[in-house]
């Protein structure tokens, strides 16, 4: 997702957020009356909350990306958490084009032929991983060193 676009739909979760938290203040400490038709101020309060929870964590997404011993850990926080074998890796390359847009935005992502851990890294790299029928997309910031470090573990794990 471009940042722009990013930037637009964090205003509009505030915007929101800001729109249910007044009315709920509106209602419970201005003594204005709840018109019949109105939304109650319980509902108005909660979704204020969870749509300034939402825009929290949009904005904190980080994806997790460790190589260490003989497994490649990745995951988005404490979710979505996958561990591969590095001598289940058959090939390493990189992602051309724009994996946010081409997976529909940021996350853990799964299409057709691909999982992916899409964030907001410029470049991304596709695994090719064995007996795997989807091969795994992980963005990052720099993608060079991500493959030499798989590529160095696996090398040292082959020659065990």
């Amino acid at each position: 997702m471009p940042k722009k676009l990013m930037v637009v739909v964090t205003i509009i979760l505030i915007f929101l957020s800001a729109l249910f938290g007044y009315s709920f203040y509106e209602q419970e400490f201005m003594d204005k009356p709840v018109p019949a038709n109105a939304m109650a101020s319980h509902w108005a309060l909660l979704i204020c909350a969870v749509t300034a929870l939402v825009a929290w964590y949009v904005s904190k997404i980080a994806i997790i990306t460790k190589v260490e011993d003989e497994h490649l850990f990745v995951s988005l926080g404490k979710f979505g958490k996958t561990k591969v074998a590095l001598k289940d890796i058959e090939s390493v390359e990189d992602k051309k084009g724009n994996p946010a847009a081409e997976f529909l935005g940021y996350g853990y992502r799964v299409k057709l032929k691909q999982l992916g851990y899409i964030g907001r890294g410029k470049a991304a790299i596709e695994l090719t991983i064995k007996d795997q029928k989807r091969t795994l997309v992980i963005t990052t910031d720099n993608a060079s060193s991500l493959k030499e470090a798989l590529r160095y573990e696996h090398a040292a794990t082959e020659s065990l």
